[in-house]
Formats: C-alpha cells, sequence, structure tokens
C-alpha cells in the first residue's frame, strides 16, 4: 500500500486509474499559480448506473460552487470544498454512501489544492529563519469493517484520506566553486560532480502529515485495516523551520487532499470532514519581512474567521443524510 503522502500527491491518478473517471477526474480550476481539483464518482453495478462529475472550466474559481452531489439509486457520493491561496485556506467535505446487499458498487469523493509561490526574504542580516505552519482539522466518520464473503476475485474496501505536504527550496552561488574542477563520467553508473565543480547550489527541505485509514476484506481475521486514525477528530500542525539567505528566491509548494472511497461493497457511509483545515502560515523573526510573487499572505490560524463559505459547509452532512435517508424511504 502507498503511504498517506504517497496518496495525497497521487491523488488524482488513483482516483481514474481505480475508478475511471478517466480524463474528467484531471478537470480542475486553476489561478494562477494555485490548482483546485476535486471529482465525485458512483456506480452502481446492480442497477448499471454509473454517474461521475468534475469541475466545469467555464465556472472557474477554486471552489466546488456549494455542495455538489451524484446518486446513482443509493448509491451517493458528496463533496463541498474551497479554497483561498492568498490567506492560506483550504476547507473540504467529502461524503460518500451506499447501501445494498451485493458488495460491488463504488463511490468516491475528493478535493485537492496545489499551490506554487517564489517568496524572497528582506531584513538586517544574511540569514533568517523561515518558519512555515500547515494547521489541519479533520474529523472521520464511518470507518469499520464486519467480514463477509468475497464477490470473485476482486477487491473490497474503503478508505479515508486527510494529507498535507511543503516544500522548500532555494539555489545560491557555491562558495567553494572552482572553474578548473571536472566531473567524472561512470558511464551506466552516471556522471559524479564534486561540490566543488557545482558553480550553484540547492537546497531543499519538506515536511507533511497524512491522516490516512483503510479497511479491507482478507487477513486471516477476515478483515484487516492499515493507517493512522479512526473514527474521530484529529487536529495538529506541519511545521517546518529552516534558515534561508535573505535576498534570495525561495520557492514554495504545498499540495492538500481530502477524500473518501468505498470500493466494491454494499453498506458503507464515510465522511472526511475538513472543513475547519487547513491553513498555511509563514512566519519571520521580528524585524524580517517577506514578499511574495503572488500576494500571498500565508495568515496561518489568523484567517480562521467566520465566513460565508462555513455555512453551507456546516450543512453538507445534513444535507447528504437527507437525500439518503429519501432513498432509503422509496426503496
Amino acid at each position: 500500500m502507498s503511504s498517506p503522502v504517497q496518496m495525497a500527491i497521487r491523488g488524482l491518478l488513483v482516483t481514474s486509474a481505480t475508478l475511471g473517471l478517466g480524463q474528467a477526474a484531471l478537470a480542475s480550476s486553476t489561478a494562477g499559480p494555485a490548482t483546485f481539483a476535486w471529482g465525485l464518482a458512483a456506480e452502481n453495478i446492480n442497477t448499471q448506473t454509473f454517474n461521475y462529475k468534475s469541475p466545469d472550466f467555464s465556472q472557474g474559481g477554486l471552489t466546488t460552487g456549494g455542495l455538489q452531489s451524484i446518486n446513482s439509486d443509493g448509491v451517493i457520493a458528496s463533496v463541498n470544498a474551497w479554497a483561498d491561496p492568498v490567506a492560506g485556506v483550504f476547507k473540504a467535505i467529502n461524503s460518500v454512501q451506499m447501501t445494498g446487499s451485493v458488495p460491488t458498487s463504488i463511490s468516491e469523493s475528493y478535493a485537492r489544492l496545489d499551490m506554487n509561490d517564489t517568496v524572497r526574504i528582506s531584513g538586517p542580516g544574511a540569514l533568517a529563519t523561515l518558519t512555515l505552519t500547515m494547521d489541519y482539522d479533520t474529523t472521520f466518520s464511518g470507518l469499520g469493517l464486519s467480514p463477509f464473503e468475497r464477490v470473485g476475485q476482486i477487491s473490497h474496501f474503503m478508505q479515508v484520506d486527510s494529507s498535507r505536504y511543503v516544500t522548500a527550496s532555494y539555489v545560491t552561488d557555491n562558495p567553494a566553486f572552482d572553474p578548473n574542477a571536472q566531473c567524472q563520467d561512470f558511464g551506466s553508473d552516471g556522471v559524479f560532480c564534486p561540490p566543488e565543480a557545482q558553480q550553484k547550489l540547492t537546497f531543499t527541505a519538506s515536511a507533511d502529515k497524512g491522516l490516512f485509514k483503510e479497511w479491507a476484506l482478507g487477513g486471516p481475521n477476515g478483515v484487516y485495516s492499515n493507517g493512522d486514525v479512526d473514527n474521530g477528530r484529529y487536529t495538529g500542525q506541519v511545521l517546518l523551520s529552516l534558515q534561508v539567505p535573505t535576498g534570495v528566491d525561495i520557492d514554495l509548494s504545498f499540495t492538500i487532499y481530502s477524500g473518501a472511497r468505498c470500493f466494491h461493497l454494499a453498506n458503507c457511509a464515510l465522511t472526511t470532514d475538513a472543513s475547519h483545515s487547513d491553513y498555511i502560515g509563514l512566519r519571520l523573526d521580528e524585524g524580517y519581512s517577506f514578499a511574495s510573487s503572488n500576494g500571498y499572505r500565508y495568515l496561518g490560524t489568523a484567517a480562521a474567521v467566520p465566513e460565508p463559505a462555513g455555512v453551507w459547509l456546516a450543512g453538507l452532512g445534513l444535507m447528504v443524510a437527507t437525500v439518503f435517508a429519501r432513498r432509503v424511504r422509496k426503496g
């Protein structure tokens, strides 16, 4: 199984390859260097009803545009998400539900934000301490699986995922550079360049936190799980702190992923509630300041003020439950 961070970074690929979203899963809304993507899949194999939904390029913006939901005869997938790269905010609620007697249905919901930026730090010294933070607050519900008879050779599992990743890198002149130094070609083993032969030096640092859980059919007990979370609330902070030179371009990259998946199951109801996540922050020592090439402010938790979007995010659980209840009553 992939690690939580690998799953987050490869979220779009996993979705399209596993659930058949194809090119639709790759659709996204882009605002400059920030890309916001989301996708839904609901496949009811028993009734041969298949529905998929992804962003409409004509709408633009870094939001799902409110609650988005699809329903394939009781197999439901919903998402409500938005992002504000300038403040450094990403929020999402992903929900999947289904009932039935034959465990072959598929439902998936995901949302993802990718941000890239370049900052330059100014201050009294040649070096500054740059601290990047990603505060998260995610609640999972619906996890747990009981043994049942496998259908043919197919896989049966459920997954929740709430992951975030940050990297910072910069390039500086190499003070030990020797123009007479030579690189050595070792043929099939590649080319080796000693430090003194490199005119520029690249420094990279990263940090991440993946909240992931999978329950699957199999193993000596009939079912097994992997991952480090369970039903409940998880809060914390990803922190990346490093010394960087002033007056040099620092490249920053952030990825946040939120999703839920029921795969070849009959009774499954999962929610990944990241409506109180994530907040991206940037801190410097007193006397230092930064300039962002994209005008990003990186407010961190200072951006956690009531916003209109919070109203419709909070209502997702009720709205989805209402749709689901109606389907059950009609059945």
